[in-house]
């Protein structure tokens, strides 16, 4: 069978595949709660999936693997050790957004410090992260499919439009039968692209002494090039953002119980290690097998690699891989940026749940605002833009701005105190990063240090 041909049956199969399972979860009499949260019911099962396919954007898979194979085990040091860092937090804030009826992270800080402004300063922050977020899916779905299909980036780039739009639609429900599938997918894709690439180097060994010989330095955790200190801090933004990210912190609201919610993070850090063990083997065996190989983005290098390094199923299973990993983030980021829009920055009556007709139509005009900043993220997507993780990086600091005290470090709560402190680390984060030009790992531990001082205020007298 000839490749295209395979490779246009395969995409049709996932294409009506995840029309089906997204399909399957729409309901008739839906509210602002099954739609956000999923009623607070979903079980173990598509909890994992949601969660784990959620995890693995397009940012971890192809922007993780071309980092390791330009610099080595730094990408590492800089990125997966962050990830896991905010993995390994998240248990001790279960219980603590759990004893919460919120639909959202906004109404969350809201409601816990007891000022409205802090719900709408971090919807507002929530939506510019995930619209620009979403601009990384968006790339690499579109050049990925550019090339299995043969068609230009902008009509590949639409096709991910369309399956974010319909898998959103259905709000959570729709997103986490979706994200069952996505899961096996990347899995299965990364595993078999791995296993099939070391066959060719020989084994891990071989590889690594291979890189002895050519490149010892990317065998260390830092370079040259990436010197300690912004490696640890990237690090170490990359975890506190993780950490607090509203996106993992939804799912945790909206297990059946406490215990499925602990659960899902015990069994989702397994699945997540074997697909970073697989990444890191396509990496390191990609640069010993076909070194050199450059683009003029991170997404064109991906394809152009692992078409040269890997016959046509391993490699269709690998771009299939990337491409559940965009989808199964951006909907979940557009579910989410839709949510600050409509319900936190929404009419104070958008607020209340209603009757019926009320409950229709106010998702509606959700559905209408999914729709609105998924095509400015597409549009967005067009433009010559950073690399797919400094994107990134750039998000998951405003995130940490704007949840990590208030999730992780504040205990006791004071009314009204919290405003003041978080709008001026944003600012001073802004300025650091736009005016100073300052990388957005530099900025996030000044920003943190002046929100805490402000919050805590030593010099502040009485209780």
């Amino acid at each position: 069978m000839p490749v295209l041909l395979l490779q246009i049956l395969v995409f049709g199969a996932y294409t009506l595949a995840l029309v089906f399972l997204a399909g399957e979860a729409f309901n008739w009499k839906e509210d602002r709660r099954l739609f956000y949260v999923g009623g607070n019911r979903i079980t173990l099962i598509p909890m994992v999936g949601t969660f784990v396919a959620t995890w693995m954007s397009a940012a971890s898979v192809l922007g993780y693997t071309m980092w390791l194979y330009a610099d080595g085990y730094v990408a590492f040091t800089g990125s997966v050790n962050g990830w896991l860092i905010g993995l390994v937090l998240m248990p001790f804030i279960v219980r603590k957004l759990r004893a919460s009826r919120a639909l959202s992270l906004p109404q969350w800080l809201g409601d816990t410090f007891g000022d409205p402004r802090l719900r709408s300063l971090s919807a507002l922050a929530l939506i510019g992260a995930y619209t620009f977020y979403m601009v990384i899916q968006f790339r690499a779905f579109g050049t990925i499919v550019a090339t299995l299909l043969d068609i230009k980036v902008l009509v590949a780039s639409a096709l991910v439009y369309l399956f974010v739009l319909y898998t959103t639609f259905g709000g959570l429900p729709s997103v986490a039968r979706s994200d069952t599938l996505n899961l096996s997918l990347i899995v299965g894709g990364v595993t078999l692209a791995a296993v099939t690439l070391l066959g060719k180097a020989g084994s891990l060994g071989a590889v690594h002494a291979a890189m002895a010989g050519r490149a010892p330095e990317m065998l260390h955790p830092w370079t040259e090039g990436w010197s300690p200190l912004v490696t640890t801090l990237m690090m170490l933004s990359w975890g506190l953002g993780v950490a607090a990210n509203p996106q993992y912190a939804i799912r945790l609201l909206s297990a059946r119980t406490t215990r499925d919610a602990y659960n899902t993070l015990a069994l989702s850090s397994l699945i997540i290690g074997v697909i970073y063990a697989g990444l890191t083997i396509l990496g390191l065996s990609a640069f010993v097998l076909f070194p050199g190989v450059r683009a003029a983005s991170d997404e064109l290098a991906f394809t152009r690699l692992f078409s040269l390094a890997l016959p046509p199923v391993p490699a269709l299973a690998l771009f299939l891989a990337v491409l559940a990993a965009a989808v199964s983030t951006a909907n979940s980021q557009l579910l989410l940026a839709a949510c600050s829009l409509c319900y936190d920055l929404g009419a104070r009556e958008g607020r209340n749940r209603g009757d019926l007709v009320t409950e229709d139509r106010f998702l509606f005009k959700n559905r209408l605002a999914i729709a609105g900043i998924a095509t400015a993220a597409l549009a967005l997507s067009q433009f010559r833009l950073p690399g797919v993780l400094l994107i990134g990086r750039y998000s998951w600091t405003v995130v940490a701005i704007c949840f990590f005290l208030p999730l992780y470090v504040i205990r006791s709560p004071r009314p009204r105190a919290l405003f003041v402190p978080l709008s001026a680390a944003l600012l001073l984060h802004l300025f650091l990063t736009v005016f100073m030009r300052l990388l957005p790992e530099l900025a996030l531990l000044p920003a943190l240090a002046l929100e805490g001082v402000l919050y805590f205020r030593p010099w502040r007298k009485g209780p």
